[in-house]
């Protein structure tokens, strides 16, 4: 009886274990070297005036720079992530003003992330990722980045 526990146990751990590439550590580069346009912020989509187009997400592979853009100003800093784990430190603003209550959120909300979630999806019949920032079980805001093929 003992023999058969052990094979079940030991199938069921050899089929937990995934293969998987290892990432750089205090990486993801699937966040990285792309354009994120925010959709939602809150649980609540953006209104029209505020178009997603003005509000964007990048994080550079090369520096580990973070930039958060509203039209006219810009937030950057660094970032840190691992598994589902993510960290965004900001270190410096401009202050164009251009939309200053909503875009001093999206910087509250990114600075409070703690994990991240990233899915396959369709935007208008192309193909899309969409990037989820959560602070713990509580969605902060998500993003879309078209892919090119």
């Amino acid at each position: 009886m003992q023999k058969y526990f052990l094979i079940i146990g030991l199938g069921l751990f050899l089929t937990a274990c995934k293969t998987r590439k290892a990432e750089p550590f205090g990486r993801v580069v699937r966040l990285e070297d792309k354009k994120w346009y925010l959709t939602s912020l809150n649980n609540s989509e953006l209104p029209e005036k505020d178009s997603s187009q003005l509000f964007t997400l990048e994080i550079f592979s090369e520096d580990n720079a973070v930039y958060f853009n509203c039209n006219c100003d810009t937030t950057y800093g660094l970032y840190t992530a691992q598994d589902e784990f993510i960290l965004l430190t900001v270190l410096g603003r401009t202050d164009a003003q251009c939309n200053p209550s909503l875009f001093d959120e999206y910087i509250r909300q990114a600075k409070n992330a703690n994990r991240f979630q990233i899915k396959n999806i369709k935007v208008e019949d192309k193909k899309a990722e969409q990037l989820i920032l959560w602070k713990d079980d509580q969605e902060l805001m998500r993003f879309n980045h078209l892919l090119s093929k």
